[in-house]
C-alpha cells in the first residue's frame, strides 16, 4: 500500500470518527441543550448550571459558546442571553465574543483538515449554492464580512463555508468577529436588561433586531438575485 493511500484511508478514518462522535455528542448531550434552550425554564437550569462552576463559570460559558458554533445546529441567541443574565452587559460581550471567536477558530482548523466530507454534515448543496459570491476571489473579505454582519443569515452554517475558501485564518477570524459584534452584544444586552428588569429596553433591542432582521433578509434576497442574474 503506498503512503498517499495510506493517508486517504486515514483521513478517511478520522472523518468517519467525527461523524460518529457528532452524532453521539448531539444525541447524549447538544439534543437535550436545545430542548433546554428553548424554555425559560431550561434557561433558568442552565443558568444555573453555568453558576455552580464558580470562579470557573466564565470559562464554561466561553467553552459552551464554541461548541455551540462547532455543533451548527445549536441555537445561539438564547446561550448569549444567558450571557448577559449570568455576567452582564460588557463582560457578558466579551465572553460571548470570545467563545464566539474560539469556535470560529476551531471550525477552520477542522474544515482546513477534513475538508468538504465534513462540512456536508452541516450544510447541504443548496445552502453552498445560496453563498457562491465567497467564490469571487477579488472580493472574498468584503463578501465575508457582509454575510457575517446581515441579520438573519445563518452564521455557523456559513462559519463551515468559509474555510473552504482561500481566505486566511487571521483574516477569517478578525472579520467574524467584528461582524458578528453587533448580534451579540444585542443578544447579550437583553439578557442584561431582564436581569436588571429593564423590559422597556428588552422590547427596544427587540423592535430594532426585528427592524435589521427584516432588512437582512431583503439584503440577502438582493444578493442572491444579483447572483442570480450574473450566470
Amino acid at each position: 500500500m503506498t503512503r498517499k493511500k495510506m493517508k486517504k484511508i486515514l483521513k478517511c478514518s478520522l472523518v468517519l470518527f467525527f461523524i460518529v462522535l457528532i452524532l453521539f455528542l448531539s444525541v447524549r448531550y447538544f439534543v437535550p441543550l436545545c430542548k433546554m434552550l428553548g424554555t425559560e425554564q431550561g434557561r433558568e437550569q442552565l443558568a444555573l448550571f453555568i453558576e455552580q462552576a464558580g470562579i470557573f463559570a466564565p470559562l464554561v460559558f466561553v467553552l459552551m459558546m464554541a461548541l455551540q458554533i462547532v455543533i451548527a445546529f445549536i441555537p445561539g441567541g438564547p446561550l448569549e442571553i444567558t450571557g448577559g443574565f449570568l455576567f452582564g452587559g460588557l463582560l457578558g460581550t466579551v465572553l460571548t465574543a470570545a467563545g464566539a471567536f474560539l469556535g470560529t477558530l476551531l471550525v477552520y482548523t477542522l474544515v482546513r483538515k477534513f475538508g468538504r466530507p465534513l462540512v456536508s454534515l452541516f450544510v447541504s448543496e443548496e445552502k453552498f449554492s445560496q453563498f457562491s459570491v465567497l467564490q469571487n476571489e477579488d472580493k472574498l473579505e468584503f463578501w465575508v464580512f457582509v454575510l457575517f454582519l446581515i441579520p438573519g443569515i445563518p452564521k455557523d452554517l456559513l462559519t463551515y463555508i468559509v474555510p473552504l475558501t482561500k481566505i486566511q485564518c487571521r483574516q477569517f477570524l478578525v472579520l467574524s468577529t467584528i461582524a458578528r459584534f453587533p448580534a451579540l452584544m444585542a443578544s447579550v444586552l437583553v439578557g442584561d436588561s431582564l436581569y436588571d428588569g429593564r423590559y422597556g429596553m428588552c422590547i427596544a433591542i427587540a423592535c430594532i433586531s426585528a427592524v435589521l432582521a427584516f432588512a437582512g433578509f431583503e439584503l440577502k434576497k438582493h444578493i442572491m438575485k444579483e447572483k442570480h442574474d450574473s450566470k
